[in-house]
């Protein structure tokens, strides 16, 4: 009788161990994925060069713009001369303005990585647009937006 529940108790405890180790699991697992889209996606220094390139362009043009959909920026768009070595100087390989809440876009036209990250921010009605860097860092592109209100 005594070996019965020992063994019992054996199997009780190896399946709740089981079962912990899984949860576990699938917690870290979908935190090291968080991370890695963190890492990609709106890092400190993208947003601060955002920031800045935003300011920069407000001064030279960028008020000048309309879209209802996804516009790609180039320094065309703008009266500075310094337009070109600012986006080499901050990795910039694509510049968009984006009308915000924008649901509907031809995907198509854009890579994955783009349409991942697109659809991976929030919608939040304080903005009309949203400027949005492709940062090309070591053969990786990482992504950073920052909100623009039409005044």
């Amino acid at each position: 009788m005594r070996r019965g529940f020992a063994l019992l108790e054996t199997i009780i405890v190896i399946t709740f161990v089981t079962v912990s180790l899984l949860l576990l699991y699938g917690t870290f697992t979908s935190l090291i994925a968080k991370k890695e889209k963190n890492i990609l996606y709106d890092d400190a220094s993208n947003i601060y060069q955002m920031y800045y390139l935003k300011e920069y362009l407000e001064l030279n043009g960028l008020n000048d713009l309309n879209t209802d959909s996804i516009i790609e920026l180039s320094c065309d768009n703008f009266s500075s001369s310094g337009c070109s070595l600012l986006f080499q100087e901050f990795s910039l390989e694509h510049l968009y303005l984006v009308s915000y809440g924008l649901k509907d876009y031809d995907e198509e036209k854009f890579s994955s990585t783009f349409n991942q990250y697109y659809q991976s921010l929030s919608n939040n009605d304080a903005y009309d647009y949203l400027f949005v860097g492709e940062f090309k860092i070591e053969d990786a592109y990482h992504y950073a937006s920052i909100g623009v209100t039409r005044e």
